[in-house]
This record gives C-alpha cells, sequence and structure tokens, in this order.
C-alpha cells in the first residue's frame, strides 16, 4: 500500500545514521595573472578512474530486530552492533547511541549537532516519533574493504504486506580490537549511495575550470 511505502522515508531524516551524500566540487579561488606574457589559455583535463569492490549479501527473509538493553547489547559482529544502535534510539538512549560510534566519528556527531543546535533532547524527541508504532528489519548486509553495511528499514507495526526496499537506511561500521563500531568514514563513499546500482558511473568535478 502506498502509505506503507512511504513510511520509511518521513522518519528517514530523524535517524542519525551514516547519510552519505557526494562532495560538491570545490571553487576555485582567485589568482593572480601571469606575470609573464603567455600564448592563449588551453583548457585540459585529466580523468582517474577509482574503482569500490563490494559484496551484497541480502538476508533469506527480513530480520526482525528486537530491541534489547544497554546491558545486554553485543557489539561482536556487525548485526549485533546496528541491533544496539538501533535500540539506542529506540529506547531514546542518548549517552548509548554515543557510545556505540568510534572516537573520530563521536567528534564529527558533535560538531553537526553544535552547527545545527540540536542536542540530545533534540534527538531523543526524534527518535521517540520515528520508533512511535514501528517495527524494524535488517534486509542486507553489504561488505567493501574492512568495512561492513548493514541496510535496515522501518515499517509500521502493524504491516503485513511486503514492504519496498526505497526507505532502507544503512550504517557503516568498522572492527576496532573485536569489537564493531558504527562509522562515520564512509559519509562520502561512493559504495553507501549506490549500492542497489552496481556498475554506475558517476563524476566528481575536483576542480573547476577556471572563468
Amino acid at each position: 500500500m502506498p502509505h506503507h511505502r512511504s513510511f520509511p522515508l518521513r522518519i528517514a531524516a530523524a535517524v542519525a545514521l551514516c547519510a552519505c551524500g557526494l562532495s560538491r566540487s570545490v571553487a576555485a579561488q582567485d589568482v593572480p595573472e601571469p606575470m609573464f606574457r603567455t600564448a592563449p589559455p588551453v583548457q585540459q583535463k585529466v580523468v582517474a578512474e577509482y574503482q569500490y569492490f563490494f559484496t551484497v549479501n541480502r538476508y533469506t527473509s527480513p530480520v526482525p530486530v528486537a530491541i534489547t538493553t544497554r546491558d545486554k547489547a553485543s557489539y561482536s559482529n556487525p548485526e549485533r552492533a546496528t541491533i544496539a544502535l538501533i535500540s539506542a534510539m529506540a529506547t531514546q538512549d542518548f549517552e548509548w547511541f554515543r557510545s556505540v560510534w568510534d572516537a573520530a566519528s563521536i567528534k564529527v556527531l558533535d560538531e553537526r549537532d553544535k552547527k545545527g543546535n540540536q542536542d540530545a533532547a533534540f534527538w531523543k524527541n526524534a527518535w521517540a516519533r520515528a520508533f512511535a508504532n514501528a517495527r524494524v528489519e535488517l534486509t542486507t548486509r553489504i561488505e567493501t574493504g574492512d568495512y561492513v553495511l548493514i541496510a535496515y528499514r522501518l515499517v509500521p507495526a502493524n504491516a503485513t504486506a511486503p514492504q519496498s526496499d526505497n526507505g532502507e537506511l544503512v550504517t557503516a561500521l568498522k572492527a576496532d580490537k573485536g569489537r564493531w563500531f558504527a562509522t562515520q568514514e564512509l559519509a562520502d563513499d561512493p559504495v553507501v549511495t549506490y549500492w542497489k546500482t552496481p556498475d554506475v558511473r558517476f563524476k566528481r568535478t575536483i576542480r573547476e575550470p577556471r572563468q
């Protein structure tokens, strides 16, 4: 049903995960004219191509997330760490939520909140709205390099029909000394954005042509 498909889109902004867009190009700064006389300028470009390999492992059926408590949470693998992250949001435990991220990512999240004037109360209220009358399902595991991405979706608690995958959210995780942490290290990584469209080619302008 249409309202089932749109449900995850309405709450996606409230779930502070690895929301990953690609960086915009950096505008060229003003530079002085050549000191000496030159021939007419010739605009050129160099194209560098990078490949990002990844493996998509779709769970044979969506995995219902059983909300756990902080004292019973585990971080022994990517799925368990993701369940801990989801549980922290579902129970509006801001301190627990922050503790699931690696140290560098906590600094990134703190800076984001500072710029957006968003405090713990803001996120607790957002999570309370997002998870009200909702349940969570893990759908996919994506492996790329040393990272694992876990995709999941929030669906209405009373939904019985199959759900669309359009509203899937993704958490990037990495291991440190045997424990898995959520991380912002892939915030600009194209795999996070394009994992559903393999072999896609995109261009990112690093330096704009001078006018």
